[in-house]
C-alpha cells in the first residue's frame, strides 16, 4: 500500500557567505536552532537547495500532514452517515468512493497547519 504524503510549503529563506560551506553551515545553524529546537514543530520536512551562481543556499520547509489515515477515516465515516441518512438500503459500496472529499479534508488541515507553522516562526525565529 502506498501512502500519502501531503505536505505545502511554509517558509522559504536564503542565507549567502563568502563560500558555499560557509552559507550552508549558516543555514544549518539556523534551521536547528529555529526548527529542530522547537516542540511545536513536528513533521517539518526541509529542503536546502544550492544556487550555482552564487554561495548562497536556501531553506525550503513543508508542513506535513501526520496522520493521513485519520482523515481517511473521517472521510469514509462521513460517507456513512450520508449513505444511511438518504438511503433505504443499509449497503453503501466504497468501490465507486469519489475521494475528492478526502483531499479537500486533507487540503483544509494542511493549509491550517502551514499557517500555524508560518505563525510560529514568525513569532520565534532568530537571525
Amino acid at each position: 500500500m502506498s501512502k500519502i504524503h501531503f505536505s505545502e510549503e511554509f517558509y522559504k529563506r536564503s542565507f549567502t557567505a563568502d563560500d558555499m560551506k560557509s552559507a550552508y553551515l549558516k543555514a544549518v545553524k539556523w534551521y536547528a536552532s529555529n526548527v529542530l529546537s522547537k516542540a511545536e514543530l513536528q513533521r517539518v520536512h526541509v529542503e536546502f537547495i544550492k544556487d550555482e551562481q552564487s554561495p548562497t543556499i536556501t531553506i525550503h520547509l513543508f508542513a506535513v500532514l501526520d496522520d493521513e489515515q485519520e482523515v481517511f477515516s473521517q472521510h469514509c465515516k462521513c460517507c456513512e452517515e450520508m449513505h444511511h441518512s438518504f438511503f433505504i438500503n443499509e449497503n453503501n459500496n466504497c468501490n465507486i468512493c469519489a475521494a475528492k472529499g478526502y483531499q479537500n479534508r486533507m487540503e483544509q488541515k494542511i493549509k491550517i497547519k502551514r499557517d500555524y507553522y508560518k505563525e510560529l516562526l514568525r513569532m520565534h525565529v532568530e537571525d
